[in-house]
Formats: structure tokens, C-alpha cells, sequence
């Protein structure tokens, strides 16, 4: 099967742009590989220069002929779940938004809203409320001035 692309002018901006500055780091190895096999390179030469298999390559050709940009920046719909469900999260964000609490208040009140223990550790809590625009002081323990002993100086 031949693995030949041909771009016009603003495909291969596109594909510049994107190899360059998009945000996933597969998405950019395949618009590099394009850009590649789009001067002549071999597959062979595309694979091995940017370390993945020859039928990655010939798939990129392919999803390129059927869909253009855009079916080259799917795939991105995997992963690993989250650990916090969203409706943990609005409780959470409810809670915090009510008055001034500290994460392990809000983890506490959360627990007993749900009635269950969080599925996760009370820093991924604190993670999602910092996504969200609350922020965290670490609570100081310091001797006051006036209360220090004047004669041990």
C-alpha cells in the first residue's frame, strides 16, 4: 500500500503550527510524521525517526485522507478515571463556598454529607478546589512578641 500525502500551501502551515506548538505530545508526532511523508520521506524513515511502528504511519496517512486536522487530534478520550466524581466535587465546592473552613474541615463535611468515606486522598480534594479558585494558608504557629520572655534575650 503506498503511504503518499499531498498538501496544499495552508494544510502544511497547519501541520507546521501543530507540530510545533499543540498541546498533545502524540498529536504533534503526527503532524510531524505527515509533514514528513508529505516531502517524500519513506514510512520506514517516518517510524524510525520518531519511534513508533510502520502501521502507526500508515494509519496517520490514512486517517489524514478520510478526515484532514481533525482526525488526527482525536484519540484523546482515554485514561484513567477520576478518582473524585463531580457530584463529590459540588458538594465539596457548596461547603467551601459557605464559610471559611480548612481542607481537613471540608473532607470531614463532604464524608458526612455523603455518608461515605472520600474515595481518594484529602489532597486530591484539595486539588479539585484549587481548580475551582479556592486557595489554602498554612496555618502559623508563632510566639507573639509580647508574650516572649525579655530576660532570656
Amino acid at each position: 500500500m503506498k503511504c503518499r500525502v499531498k498538501l496544499v500551501k495552508s494544510e502544511e502551515i497547519t501541520l507546521q503550527e501543530m507540530a510545533i506548538n499543540h498541546r498533545f505530545k502524540n498529536t504533534r508526532r503526527r503532524a510531524t510524521g505527515l509533514l514528513m511523508l508529505a516531502r517524500g520521506d519513506k514510512p520506514k524513515v517516518v517510524c524510525e525517526a520518531l519511534g513508533v511502528s510502520d502501521q502507526a504511519v500508515y494509519n496517520w496517512a490514512h486517517a489524514w485522507r478520510i478526515g484532514g486536522v481533525c482526525a488526527l487530534m482525536g484519540g484523546h478520550n482515554g485514561g484513567r478515571p477520576r478518582a473524585l466524581p463531580d457530584d463529590v466535587v459540588a458538594v465539596a465546592l457548596e461547603i467551601a463556598r459557605a464559610e471559611p473552613l480548612t481542607l481537613a474541615q471540608i473532607a470531614r463535611r463532604v464524608e458526612q454529607a455523603q455518608a461515605q468515606a472520600l474515595p481518594c486522598k484529602i489532597e486530591t480534594l484539595g486539588e479539585a478546589l484549587k481548580r475551582a479558585g479556592f486557595t489554602f494558608k498554612r496555618n502559623r504557629f508563632s510566639l507573639k512578641k509580647s508574650a516572649m520572655n525579655r530576660s532570656s534575650r
